[in-house]
């Protein structure tokens, strides 16, 4: 009996700097909660801060969710976790960045009817009121993957053809399409990118001034109709061109990698590119965000990350065309990086 006492350890006295060493190794942030669970001096020896980064979760997708959870599946753990998030019942999911999601809540008030948009952080139920609108939100995210908080623009394409910008908490403006419609709309370093769904042509717009700032040619093999997926990698502006080759019955795919360059005398250009260096692109229909490959375990670098529907969850070598598929359980997933940390208003 006093042997069995003598080889018995108090856990809840290891030093910080061990318990901070610890914690940085485990990459998933189901981990990381329960080992901050232990004790008291577990959790005030590990900040939410000093977690290790995540690898993306994937979020089941589902317009005016009626139960008040959502679920997330781990590519990496192959688990699929369900957390309970009451302020999402019933609200429509744009878009993802930082943890937080953009939603729209539908007031159905006959006297107040509007709709509310919000970022929505499901870990914490932390919520970040941006903007009502009375207009009927027929709209895809089509917004930059960072928000800058207390100067915040959100971009939406809406029913008719038109785009609604958004800055602070009380402006607005209405950016016009035109008579070639559009095909692909995004936002990024304070620019409105607008692709011509006929002509291939890039016209972008300086948000500051509305005016329009460069009107950009078409990507090479460029097609009407094909996907096309945007992303901000380390301040480069990148879209994403997935081909489908549907000739002898085939289901093959490749994909595209265009880069913008602004720089020199010449006119502004899409240039092809087949190494982005140690970035990771995660696309979704419409949008996407870029990862530092070597920040993140389990993430492989030049390549590309993509969901679409069916469960279709893939990883392409951008250089070598390579592709491997993983499992995932939603029929229309999208990508969610998980954050424990609070955005704060400016």
């Amino acid at each position: 009996m006093e042997a069995k006492k003598a080889e018995e350890r108090d856990w809840s006295s290891l030093v910080p700097e061990l318990l901070n060493l610890i914690a940085r190794y485990l990459t998933e942030i189901s981990d990381f909660v329960r080992f901050r669970a232990v004790c008291t001096a577990w959790r005030f020896s590990t900040p939410i801060t000093s977690r290790s980064p995540q690898f993306p979760w994937i979020v089941d997708k589902r317009d005016y969710p009626y139960e008040p959870h959502m679920l997330f599946y781990s590519i990496t753990s192959s688990k699929t976790y369900t957390i309970h998030a009451p302020k999402f019942f019933g609200r429509r999911l744009f878009g993802t960045s930082q943890g937080y999601m953009l939603t729209d809540f539908w007031n159905r008030d006959t006297s107040q009817r509007f709709h509310q948009l919000s970022l929505l952080n499901p870990l914490n139920n932390h919520e970040i009121p941006l903007l009502a609108s009375d207009f009927c939100l027929n709209a895809n995210w089509v917004g930059p993957q960072q928000y800058h908080i207390g100067e915040y623009v959100v971009c939406l394409a809406y029913a008719g053809g038109g785009y609604h910008k958004s800055v602070g908490q009380d402006k607005r403006r209405e950016l016009e399409s035109d008579d070639n419609g559009f095909f692909l709309c995004f936002h990024m370093k304070g620019m409105f990118f607008k692709v011509e769904g006929y002509t291939g042509v890039t016209k972008v717009t300086d948000l500051t001034t509305g005016n329009l700032a460069y009107v950009v040619p078409p990507f090479e093999d460029y097609k009407v109709g094909a996907d096309y997926y945007p992303v901000e990698a380390l301040g480069d502006i990148l879209v994403v061109f997935q081909h489908f080759d549907s000739s002898d019955d085939s289901s093959d795919d490749w994909f595209n990698v265009h880069r913008l360059d602004l720089s020199g005398s010449g006119s502004p250009r899409w240039v092809k590119v087949n190494n982005i260096g140690n970035q990771a692109l995660f696309i979704e229909r419409g949008s996407g965000f870029a990862l530092e490959a070597n920040d993140f375990s389990g993430v492989k670098a030049n390549c590309i990350y993509l969901t679409s529907t069916y469960g279709l969850v893939k990883r392409i070598d951008i250089e070598t065309g390579e592709q491997e598929l993983f499992d995932c359980p939603f029929e229309v997933p999208r990508w969610f990086v998980p954050n424990l940390e609070q955005l704060q208003a400016q």
